[in-house]
């Protein structure tokens, strides 16, 4: 058994060491498409360490209590509940303002403000990450909403008219993250939050603002609910109070939501790469398993078994799908790290990916692995040893019936390419699957663009397109590694036979012709299948949830596709056109031999 895989060892680095291209090439997609998928896993599990660690650092309520004005029986029924059995502690009440305008920078937008003591509290205490807290005269902002306005400390902002020096700024989890922070009774004003002494937040009040008292709790239950439950009735016993609830885990949902769409654009994106790097792999892997038959032939006649040779050749596949994972993983990790924090409104927790996202990762990796090479591995191993030494796998090309009295009237070039586009029906699925899945993410694009975006949403919104474009960007990558490799694999795997056809008097210019149209075809129809694909899984992604406020124009689809193609043709010129120039006769010489 020992010297059964020591012998294995060396065979499979023998193999790597004399084909590395393909190897190289088989790490660099399993990496991609492994890496995209770990990070969309491992945001969500970011965001939520980023809100437990903010909450920590700031003891967070459990529950915040909203008023509609700032009445004395509001603000009894608050301190009442304070009071109630099951409170471990509590902030407030203290006073709000909603609706003010903050101008900065030339920027106006709306703030919500709470009145604040300058002394520390017990909950809820903002944990302040540039200067220092409040001061008579002096505010503190939210650190989200002052990344937003480009504020930082020792800058001056008007609030409600009035001037105030920036004197610190904070983070909190007693809100959501900005543009999510206002604290309102109704729906949420996406308004940034500043925090002012109580006594400057009196001087600040306006007729035009919407005043109101907050105050938060945290309970010995961890069920907010229960507790929110029981004191509803005593609430809407008097019509005078009218209140609104908040418990942590809505706030915290709120803080999820912000990459819920570029954790699925990611996680999508992972297996749409998979999809399209399958077809290049695939051709590569029985490019190799070709040059590997005489190999093959060679240990069966020095006593190798079948199972050994087709487990020598899935080893190093699956070998090199786990080191493509560990890759994919570590770069996932490097890219949530530097940009996987949704908003400055949390502190950054370390990122861990954990065995939840690493299982799934390597599933992909061995999945894409055994797509490559099964087929090839089992194919060489059942190979007779007689025919594997001369060269020949018994894998002979098909042509669908009637095929060649159909093309035969047409144009040489047209010809020659439904014959290649023919000859291997798997190689164009394949083609077809690849194309699909770059059509499918361009359609997702071009949906984003199409929509009215709200500025309510912008942080949400940009996240969600700087996850598409970058998928967009290293599918268009692997698609045109992919058109490069087809048309080349597809070259040396017809070379004998376009060689006969120059022989018979195909010129270089229509062969390489013909190769740049096999792979059209199968293009098409892959493009066609993807635009629609694309606008479905826009709406899956969709932040509209269950619609989508606009399609793209049918003729932004049909450019899409159109360019697409084109661009499979153009990519495909340039091996169709090196291998074309190849001089016929030794090619004709060796098929002799």
């Amino acid at each position: 058994m020992r010297g059964r895989l020591v012998l294995a060892g060396r065979l499979i680095t023998t193999d790597l060491r004399r084909w590395p291209l393909p190897a190289v090439l088989f790490v660099l997609v399993v990496g991609a498409a492994t890496a995209s998928l770990a990070a969309g896993m491992a945001l969500g599990e970011t965001t939520r360490a980023d809100y437990a660690a903010t909450r920590a650092a700031t003891n967070g309520p459990d529950l915040m209590i909203l008023t509609a004005d700032q009445l004395p029986v509001e603000r009894a029924a608050l301190r009442s509940i304070a009071r109630r059995d099951g409170v471990t502690g509590h902030v407030g009440p203290y006073r709000l303002l909603r609706g003010a305008t903050l101008t900065a920078h030339g920027h106006r937008m709306t703030a919500t403000v709470e009145g604040r003591s300058t002394a520390p509290s017990a909950v809820d205490q903002p944990r302040v990450t540039s200067g220092h807290w409040l001061r008579p005269g002096g505010a503190v902002l939210e650190r989200g909403f002052a990344a937003a306005l480009h504020v930082r400390v020792g800058e001056r902002v008007t609030l409600a008219g009035r001037t105030f020096p920036v004197v610190g700024i904070a983070v909190t989890t007693a809100t959501g993250i900005y543009p999510n922070a206002g604290l309102d009774v109704g729906p949420n004003d996406y308004a940034g939050l500043v925090w002012l002494t109580d006594a400057d937040t009196r001087r600040s009040t306006r007729p035009e603002l919407r005043p109101g008292y907050a105050m938060g709790l945290t309970l010995a239950d961890p069920d907010v609910k229960a507790f929110q439950n029981t004191i509803r009735p005593a609430l809407r016993a008097n019509p005078d109070v009218r209140v609104n609830t908040r418990g942590r885990r809505t706030t915290e949902d709120s803080s999820n939501r912000v990459l819920a769409n570029s954790e699925a654009v990611l996680q999508i994106g992972g297996w749409l790469m998979a999809i399209a790097g399958l077809a290049g792999l695939v051709s590569l892997s029985t490019l190799r398993s070709d040059q590997q038959l005489r190999r093959a032939g060679q240990l069966k006649a020095a006593g190798a078994t079948p199972g050994l040779i087709g487990t020598v050749l899935l080893a190093q596949y699956v070998l090199l799908a786990l080191g493509a994972a560990a890759l994919g993983l570590l770069a996932a990790w490097s890219m949530v790290s530097a940009a996987g924090h949704p908003s400055d409104s949390l502190l950054h927790a370390p990122v861990s990916v954990g065995a939840g996202t690493a299982v799934p990762v390597c599933v992909l990796a061995l999945l894409i692995a055994l797509l490559t090479s099964a087929g090839p591995a089992i194919r060489v191993a059942r190979t007779p040893t007689v025919a594997a030494l001369a060269g020949r796998g018994g894998r002979g090309p098909t042509h669908p019936a009637g095929l060649t009295g159909l093309v035969g009237a047409l144009p040489v070039p047209l010809m020659l390419g439904l014959r290649l586009a023919a000859r291997r029906l798997r190689r164009a699925v394949l083609t077809a699957a690849g194309v699909a899945a770059v059509a499918a993410v361009i359609a997702g694009l071009l949906c984003w663009h199409a929509q009215p975006q709200a500025g309510a949403l912008s942080v949400r919104a940009t996240h969600t397109y700087h996850a598409i474009l970058a998928i967009t960007v290293a599918l268009v990558a692997l698609a045109a590694l992919d058109a490069v490799v087809i048309v080349w694999s597809t070259a040396l795997d017809a070379r004998r036979s376009l060689a006969v056809a120059r022989a018979f008097g195909a010129t270089p210019a229509q062969v390489t012709a013909a190769l740049v149209l096999a792979p059209l075809p199968a293009a098409a129809a892959g493009a066609a299948v993807g635009m629609p694909t694309g606008l479905g899984l826009y709406w899956l992604v969709s932040s509209a949830g269950a619609r989508m406020d606009a399609t793209p124009p049918t003729w932004w689809l049909l450019a899409g596709g159109a360019a697409i193609v084109l661009g499979v043709a153009a990519l495909g010129t340039i091996p169709a056109r090196l291998d074309a120039r190849r001089p016929v006769t030794p090619i004709l010489d060796a098929e002799t031999r």
